[in-house]
Formats: C-alpha cells, structure tokens, sequence
C-alpha cells in the first residue's frame, strides 16, 4: 500500500495552498503514473470521477521545516520520492524556462520551498511526515 503526503507552508494562504498542491501532485503523477489509474472511473451518469490510487493528505509545516523535509527526502531516496515547489516557481508566471534556469542556478533554500509531496510505502511516508499536522 502506497501514500502521498503534501506537505504546504503553514502561512500560505488557501488559493496559493491549493495552487501549489495541484502544481506537487501533477509532477508526482509525472514521475510516477502508477497514482492515478489508467482506467477511466466512470459514475453511472458516465461522469469520469479522479482515479487516484493511494490516500493523500494535505499537512502543514513552517519554512525551516519544509527545507529539511526536502533534504532529507533527497539525501534518502530509496525510502520515499519527492518533489519540491518553491516562492521562486510562485513568482514566474508561464516562464518554464526561465524557472528551470533560474532555479538550476540556486541552492534550495534561496528558492524558499513552499510545499513539498511525499510518495512511497505508506508506513515510510507516515516515518517521514509524522511531526506535520493537518492543514485546516
């Protein structure tokens, strides 16, 4: 059994808390098709519903917290997978390759991370988020 944890910046405010979940979560399912089902989940009505795959949960945690997060997921990637979204990505709008430039050229925490997703066996995703509280 697998879980993703989407970890966001405790003061983000809910329009940017959402923007940045949606921005974690499809890079994820990039990264790793097997979160979302192949196989169209249709409601009677032929109304396609989300094929998710695994539990998410939305956390929170404060900006020291995040980039630690983020270093230890990647320093351990053989426990869990992660992708990072930082305040650099919020300030570029429909400039990918300026982004991609931009953040080639700094060090994590100059782009101040503002959300974090977590993916991987359940129990080791649980180990790594476990001191981060849900997002209310």
């Amino acid at each position: 059994m697998k879980r993703i944890a989407i970890i966001l910046d405790k003061n983000l405010e809910i329009g940017a808390a959402a923007n940045v979940a949606a921005l974690l979560m499809g890079q994820a399912a990039l990264k790793e098709p097997d979160l979302y089902s192949d196989t169209p989940v249709l409601d009677l009505s032929g109304v396609q519903h989300a094929g998710i795959r695994y539990s998410t949960v939305i956390l929170k945690a404060g900006e020291n917290q995040l980039s630690h997060l983020a270093k230890s997921c990647s320093a351990d990637n053989d426990e869990v997978s992660c992708v990072v979204f930082s305040q650099k990505g919020q300030s570029l709008n429909n400039a990918f390759e300026q982004y991609a430039d931009e953040i080639a050229s700094m060090e994590m925490e100059v782009t101040k991370v503002v959300g974090v997703i977590v993916w991987g066996e359940d129990d080791k995703v649980r180990a790594t988020t476990k001191k981060f509280s849900v997002m209310k």
